[in-house]
This record gives C-alpha cells, sequence and structure tokens, in this order.
C-alpha cells in the first residue's frame, strides 16, 4: 500500500470515527487468544483439543495461573441458569468432560520439571 492508499484508508475509518493507531499500536495481552481457544474448545466439547490447547498455551508461556483462571470463569458459566438457557443443558453437559481434560493436562504439566535447556 502506497502513502497516498494508506492516507485515503485513514480517513475513510476517522469518517467512522475509528482512529486506527489505537487499535494497532496496542499489543494483545499475553496468551490471550490461546486463553480464548480453551475456553471455545471445551465449549465444542472436544477433550483431545482442550488438551492440545492448554499444551500449546502453556508451551507459548502463559502462566499456569491465567489458564487456571480461565478454566474457572468455563466452570462458573456452565453453573449459570442464563448461560444453560442460551446454550443449552445438552452443550453444558458435553463441556464436562473437556473441562476435565484441560485440568487434568495444567495439573501434569505442574509436575513435569521445568525443562533445564541444553545446558544441565
Amino acid at each position: 500500500m502506497d502513502m497516498a492508499e494508506s492516507d485515503d484508508r485513514r480517513r475513510r475509518l476517522e469518517a467512522h470515527g475509528i482512529d486506527e493507531r489505537r487499535f494497532s499500536s496496542r499489543p494483545e495481552p499475553h496468551g490471550l487468544g490461546s486463553l480464548i481457544a480453551i475456553a471455545v474448545v471445551i465449549a465444542a466439547g472436544c477433550e483431545r483439543c482442550a488438551e492440545r490447547m492448554v499444551d500449546r498455551a502453556l508451551g507459548q508461556g502463559v502462566p499456569g495461573r491465567d489458564i487456571r483462571l480461565t478454566l474457572g470463569i468455563v466452570e462458573a458459566l456452565r453453573g449459570r441458569d442464563c448461560f444453560v438457557q442460551a446454550v443449552g443443558e445438552e452443550i453444558v453437559a458435553r463441556m464436562e468432560e473437556p473441562l476435565k481434560t484441560a485440568r487434568k493436562a495444567l495439573r501434569a504439566s505442574d509436575r513435569r520439571p521445568p525443562d533445564a535447556g541444553c545446558c544441565a
């Protein structure tokens, strides 16, 4: 995109009240995408995916406490009447096993010794 196209794009966005700099300069909170992925695969009912997403998040450096918090939020939502009414009892029930699997994967990672790297 050349300078004229960039300026034109910026003017169009500003005409709609959007300041592009506000979004492009903000870093994503560390691991937010991974935490959202964990919640989504649990909601989808995929045990294998839940385990992989927890492992992936940990591999990307997301702290275990953030994953625990995310799992706690998902668990709390499952118990809310409004959530059950919105998604249905079948979906809520389907979330139970992936949630257990995600917690198990997190506990397993807590027991693993930290990676000493190549110089140990």
